[in-house]
């Protein structure tokens, strides 16, 4: 488990202690730390202790969170920033965040009164796990603001499982709770659909892509239906940018050869993970349909091709297949 060397860099930076200090016991030289992308996650957390021994400010991890710029995530923090609305912002820090941490799970979901970013610990370290809620929490906190255009004020939320202190409390311009179920940011859900400024297609896109490259390559012995999504995703987020003639997406034969196996071996391992091939190309072109309708510039045959349909009847009778109504019906019903 890792994450982004840039937390111990900004620790370095403090000046609070000599950095020989800062680094005792982790068998890291500053120049280390320069020059990594990642560090293991027992390197950091001994980082972290070892700065929490020179400062007196119960708040330090929200201080950290605020000195981050979200572009500093790399190719994360890019699509975040470029995303179309504040819903897919928050969907690309659950969805693509290994790219930059595998020390927390994060998930984005919506509830009946809000959207929520929820993370969990997976390093088995309560203490380290605490400290990494209380930073990214806040970055994610200024993330919104960056979208928003102002501080997100008390109707957003942010969730503890431990106890805040005050200090830690008055560091979030947010409502903070103690003693949750879950460590989490939550802004109402009518915000989801918040269009972002900053939002560039192009850049959304192809940093999108950038991060599921990121996460496969970190993760070659991990899931292989993970995979062949990322593979397939990529293939429509570079068709949706017109980067590429529309035609038909990926066969499993396609996806095979690129992942180097035969097509029954890819078979035998997606039906170990109780899912096939099928099943994850109708999940993706449901999902992108979706988002490509949303944006006004594509006509439904447009995104009929796109998504791999050459005669518009066929996407029209798939799309209400797993919608119930017709792309252009959906379209028209589509609350802003």
């Amino acid at each position: 488990m890792e994450l982004s060397a840039a937390y111990a860099r900004l620790v370095l930076q403090s000046e609070v202690a000599e950095p020989a200090q800062l680094l005792e016991g982790t068998g890291l030289t500053v120049q280390a730390v320069a020059d990594s992308e990642f560090l293991d996650a027992v390197s950091l957390a001994r980082v972290f202790r070892n700065y929490e021994a020179y400062v007196s400010d119960s708040a330090w991890t929200a201080r950290l969170g605020s000195l981050f710029n979200i572009a500093a995530h790399g190719a994360l923090g890019f699509a975040a920033l470029s995303a179309p609305t504040l819903g897919e912002a928050l969907d690309v820090m659950g969805t693509l965040h290994p790219s930059r941490n595998t020390v927390t799970h994060a998930e984005a979901y919506p509830t009946q009164t809000h959207y929520v970013l929820a993370i969990r610990d997976c390093s088995g370290d309560e203490q380290f796990g605490r400290w990494l809620a209380e930073i990214i929490l806040k970055i994610v906190e200024t993330l919104v603001a960056t979208i928003i255009g102002h501080p997100v004020g008390k109707n957003v939320v942010i969730s503890f499982t431990h106890r805040a202190s005050d200090d830690l409390v008055a560091a979030y311009d947010a409502t903070v709770l103690s003693g949750a179920d879950i460590d989490a940011l939550s802004v109402p859900l009518a915000w989801r659909r918040l269009p972002s400024p900053l939002h560039d297609e192009s850049i959304y896109r192809t940093n999108v892509i950038k991060c599921r490259e990121l996460i496969a390559r970190r993760e070659q012995a991990g899931s292989v239906a993970y995979t062949v999504r990322n593979v397939l995703s990529n293939y429509f987020d570079a068709h949706s940018l017109g980067e590429q003639q529309a035609g038909s997406p990926p066969s499993l034969d396609n996806v095979a050869e690129f992942l180097h196996l035969t097509p029954r071996t890819l078979i035998r391992r997606l039906n170990a993970e109780d899912t096939a091939f099928k099943a994850i190309l109708e999940s993706l072109r449901r999902d992108y349909a979706q988002r490509l309708l949303a944006d006004a510039r594509l006509s439904v045959a447009e995104v009929g091709e796109i998504l791999g349909y050459s005669d518009q009847a066929n996407f029209g009778r798939a799309f209400k297949r797993w919608l119930g109504v017709s792309p252009a019906s959906w379209r028209r019903q589509r609350p802003d």
